[in-house]
This record gives C-alpha cells, sequence and structure tokens, in this order.
C-alpha cells in the first residue's frame, strides 16, 4: 500500500524573502545568471538586461527603468533568488512596461514572481500609472511565462501597438491599474 504524506517544511527550511529596490554593480552577475538560467532572454534580451543592470547599478537613480530584487540572507548574506525590471513606455503617459521577470529555479512557484510583480504594480500605481504591457514569445517554450502572466490578471492584447508590435511569435499582454474596462490607447 502506498501513503503520501504532507511533509510540513523544518524550521529552519523556511526563509524570509524580501523585495528590495534597484541593484548594485555586484548584483549584476547574479541578475543576468537569473534571466539566462530561465532560459527565455534571447540573445538580444541578455544584452538588454545587461545594458540596463548596468546602467541601474552605476546609476544616480534617475534612470528610466526600475530593477527590484528578491532575496533571502543566507549566512549573513543577501542571495538573490529574483528580479524584475520596468519602465515608462516614452512619449506615452501612464503607461508602463514590464521588460523582464526571472526567479532562481528553486525558488519557482512559491510566490516570488507574483510579489515581484505585486510590487512593480504598487510603485506604478503610486507614479499615477495605467497600464503595464509586456512581450513574450507564443511558443511551447513561454507557456509557463504566458500562464504566470494570466494567473496575476494580464490579458492578452489582440491589437498590435505602434510601440509593441510583436516580432513573429511574439504575444502582448496588458495589465489595467484604473479597472478592467478600460480601453487601450494606440498610438
Amino acid at each position: 500500500m502506498d501513503m503520501t504524506t504532507n511533509e510540513l517544511p523544518l524550521k529552519e527550511d523556511i526563509q524570509e524573502v524580501r523585495i528590495l529596490s534597484g541593484i548594485k554593480p555586484d548584483h549584476v552577475e547574479d541578475v543576468l545568471n537569473l534571466a539566462a538560467a530561465s532560459g527565455l532572454f534571447s540573445s538580444d534580451l541578455m544584452m538588454s538586461a545587461e545594458d540596463m543592470a548596468w546602467d541601474s547599478a552605476y546609476g544616480d537613480g534617475n534612470e528610466s527603468h526600475v530593477f527590484l530584487r528578491a532575496a533571502i540572507n543566507t549566512s549573513g548574506a543577501e542571495k538573490l533568488v529574483g528580479f524584475i525590471c520596468f519602465g515608462p513606455v516614452l512619449n506615452w503617459e501612464g503607461n508602463y512596461e514590464l521588460y523582464g521577470i526571472a526567479v532562481a529555479p528553486e525558488f519557482q512557484r512559491l510566490g516570488i514572481g507574483s510579489a515581484l510583480v505585486a510590487e512593480m504594480t504598487r510603485q506604478i500605481t503610486a507614479e499615477g500609472g495605467k497600464r503595464i504591457y509586456l512581450e513574450t514569445g507564443d511558443d511551447r517554450a513561454f507557456e509557463g511565462a504566458r500562464l504566470f502572466y494570466e494567473a496575476n490578471d494580464y490579458v492578452m492584447e489582440y491589437r498590435f501597438l505602434k510601440h509593441f508590435i510583436p516580432t513573429e511569435g511574439g504575444v502582448i499582454y496588458r495589465y489595467n491599474i484604473e479597472c478592467e474596462n478600460i480601453e487601450p490607447q494606440y498610438q
């Protein structure tokens, strides 16, 4: 007879995950490793992520994009377990783009990605943002990403927006901050 038990985690297995703003130079390699480990960042996206990470790490805080990081404390040192990068869409007031998000494979399905999205949304809302857009692939490799965005109340945008014309296989998602009934504003 097979028996399945639901084991509770040991007290020492439970870790606090903190969401923090910004990245420092010593975070850049970890950010890039997380992006690469996801398997969803193309070489072009990896180069963009690297450029934005270095800009943020050495910037003055006035960059057009924001990094949030999810971290745990291991033996007194911070360990990066996830990040999200976003920023305003230029010349399209109130609209933002989620550029990239990644969570370390061993920390996935624990709510860390959703916590990063929630904090991003909170910050964008505080800035008066109205919508958040993102682009992802439509092939099988991106199925988990699409399900994640849909679980976080993003809806697939079926119309091509001037700034967000997808490449072959691209899917655009939108999240309305004000309310779900807002019609998209086209440029």
